[in-house]
């Protein structure tokens, strides 16, 4: 049910093309544990809905970074960039939702033109946090709507539906959550740092320099190096490897190659290194790491 960095696909514009539900209903729910796995910096034209069940998280939407403690949430809007990051080493688990405003509306009614258009294009709500303690009854929306659709029971559609289109209402009054706004160097820095991702994503597995990740957004090294840093809060390369690095996590949760092959397949041909890099994301070893999840 978590989501995870090779599940991020992009296209030749680096949009995340990955399926969330399908086209019929587009809504789909994620659990993510902060300690077994990260969720890199990325986009996509659904709009997401995060709630923290444990702990607490940090999430990055642009240049904002914000920490969400248990019960509070935060909504993402459409192609904004983000990534969720646990504090430190503590704990931290979430539930989001992420799902298509046409499960609202469509182009053609007033559910698009009155709602959801005017809150996809409003520059000033792309990252709004909700307070646990202000805002429960959005946040506890939120739940509601993961908790029917990880249900599944007969007609959840419906109740899902409801759920989120009575938040998309609150955001669109404007009367719960705090906004944060993305100012036009924001909005810059962002579109640069897709298409730099997107040449991440393509070619992640060679032996790909920070000169050719620059040109990739048609900008010179040195502000490759800190428009990514601003906008992900890491360098291009430091990206590069984390990118990597999660890839190489979940392969070796999901498959059964070995160690070697994996760290490979994700553009590592130095085992001590591989495994050095490793263990300064998730103190553990790849083998280790794989262990552990044995025994859960």
């Amino acid at each position: 049910m978590y989501k995870s960095v090779s599940e991020v696909c992009a296209d030749a514009n680096g949009q995340e093309i990955r399926n969330h539900g399908i086209f019929a209903y587009p809504v789909a729910c994620y659990l993510d544990d902060m300690n077994v796995v990260n969720v890199i910096s990325h986009w996509h034209d659904e709009l997401e809905l995060i709630s923290v069940t444990e702990g607490k998280i940090i999430v990055g939407a642009g240049q904002t970074q914000k920490i969400l403690r248990r019960g509070d949430g935060c909504f993402i809007n459409a192609n904004v960039i983000h990534d969720v990051r646990r504090v430190d080493s503590e704990i931290g688990i979430l539930h989001s939702i992420v799902f298509h405003p046409r499960i609202i509306g469509s182009r053609a009614d007033i559910f698009w033109l009155k709602f959801l258009q005017p809150l996809i294009e409003n520059k000033q709500k792309q990252f709004i946090f909700f307070d646990g303690q202000n805002d429960s009854e959005t946040v506890a929306l939120i739940e509601k709507a993961w908790q029917a659709q990880a249900a599944e029971i007969f007609g959840y559609e419906f109740d899902v539906r409801n759920f989120l289109s009575q938040i998309i209402r609150e955001l669109s009054e404007g009367s719960h959550g705090k906004a944060y706004l993305l100012t036009p160097a924001e909005i810059r820095d962002n579109e640069r740092v897709k298409k730099m991702i997107f040449f991440i994503e393509k070619h992640f597995a060679e032996d790909i320099s920070l000169e050719q990740i620059a040109q990739a957004s048609a900008i010179s090294k040195s502000e490759a190096h800190r428009c990514f840093k601003r906008v992900t809060g890491l360098p291009a390369v430091q990206f590069l490897i984390k990118y990597r690095i999660l890839l190489a996590a979940e392969r070796l949760r999901s498959t059964k190659l070995n160690v070697s092959d994996i760290a490979a397949s994700c553009g590592f041909l130095d085992m001590s290194y591989f495994s050095k890099a490793f263990r300064e994301i998730f103190n553990v070893t790849p083998t280790d790491y794989r262990e552990n999840l044995e025994m859960i």
